[in-house]
């Protein structure tokens, strides 16, 4: 049974907008919620079956030109 995969990360705050509406655009890979946005610090609420998806996404956005920092998963049971 799938459980819930935080991704966690920290972007500029200006981009915090452009992630939402990105990862919104895949349908059900995940739900973005801003930490804290002084500091960009945002965790992505993942399924265990959908969260390698967000993570290929990250890469693609960081390849394309995005400042995102410090990511790293942390699984719920």
């Amino acid at each position: 049974m799938p459980h819930t995969v935080r991704v966690k990360c920290n972007i500029q705050k200006q981009d915090v907008l452009i992630l939402n509406s990105i990862i919104d655009s895949y349908e059900s890979i995940g739900l973005v919620r801003t930490v804290d946005p002084k500091t960009g610090s945002v965790i992505i609420y993942s399924s265990s079956d959908e969260y390698k998806t967000v993570l290929r996404v990250l890469d693609e956005l960081i390849k394309d030109g995005m400042d995102i920092r410090n990511i790293s998963t942390e699984e719920s049971e």
